[in-house]
């Protein structure tokens, strides 16, 4: 039994031309293995065994006309960078808004029948109260809350409210429905102050990712100025932006919208 030589450069060449085929499909898409040829310098019947073993493995597909693109397996491999590039994404702009508004910052969504705290970032002051991804917040008593309820439809609104007590949780907490209908009128930003903790006031403002109901919001302490409040919403309005065109790139990837 022979082995193969520490210099034999057997299996990489061919590993250098495969990936040189997979990257003029991901390039142009839809070539036929003559144009792969042409387009990489690798010989025909050499393209034909390449091809033949890509298809086999999943990285290309190849249609009934003869022409190749991308398989399943790059396909997730793209999903998978595409979906870390829209984490970093939206990471990055909640450790900036913590940053530059002084608050901590939390991403929230309706999953199931609650809403949920999906990510957090504390700011640079000391917390004030425990928050982690994973925990329920009430709808009538946080700015993400009243937001995500805002955006529901009146029947799923109704049913959320008649499932979630309106729990005082403070003496400034809204425990009538009627009182609440008026906080949920749709604004921009929507504020809790003192609401769910005392000292604490919270703002929040809708994020777009195309299927799933989110927000944003940030957590300060509630004797700031009107000014510096005004400016709170400035910034968390430009950090939702960017995290809804972050969710958006994550969902055009998947085809689906990523539960971040």
């Amino acid at each position: 039994m022979t082995t193969e030589s520490a210099g034999s450069p057997t299996l990489i060449q061919s590993l250098q031309r495969g990936m040189r085929l997979v990257e003029a499909v991901a390039e142009h898409s839809a070539l036929t293995a003559r144009e792969l040829s042409d387009r990489t310098g690798i010989v025909l019947p050499t393209t034909y065994h390449l091809l033949r073993t890509l298809v086999h493995e999943g990285y290309l597909r190849r249609s009934a006309d003869g022409r190749y693109s991308l398989g399943d397996q790059m396909t997730s491999v793209t999903q998978l960078e595409t979906r870390a590039r829209s984490l970093r994404m939206v990471r990055a702009a909640m450790t900036e808004l913590a940053a530059q508004a002084r608050g901590d910052v939390t991403l929230g969504m309706l999953r199931g029948a609650d809403i949920v705290v999906t990510d957090f970032v504390a700011g640079p002051c000391p917390q004030r109260f425990e928050c982690w991804p994973g925990l329920i917040i009430p709808g009538h008593a946080t700015a993400i809350g009243k937001n995500i309820l805002s955006r529901l439809p009146g029947q799923r609104r109704e049913h959320y409210l008649a499932t979630h007590p309106l729990a005082a949780l403070t003496t400034h907490t809204v425990t009538t429905s009627w009182r609440l209908e008026q906080e949920l009128t749709p604004v921009t930003v929507n504020h809790s102050d003192q609401q769910y903790h005392y000292g604490i006031t919270c703002a929040a403002t809708a994020v777009h990712d195309g299927i799933q109901y989110r927000a944003l919001g940030i957590a300060f302490g509630s004797n700031r100025a009107a000014r510096a409040v005004a400016r709170v919403d400035e910034l968390i309005g430009q950090a939702a932006a960017q995290i809804s065109d972050a969710m958006l790139l994550s969902a055009s990837g998947d085809d689906a919208a990523v539960a971040i």
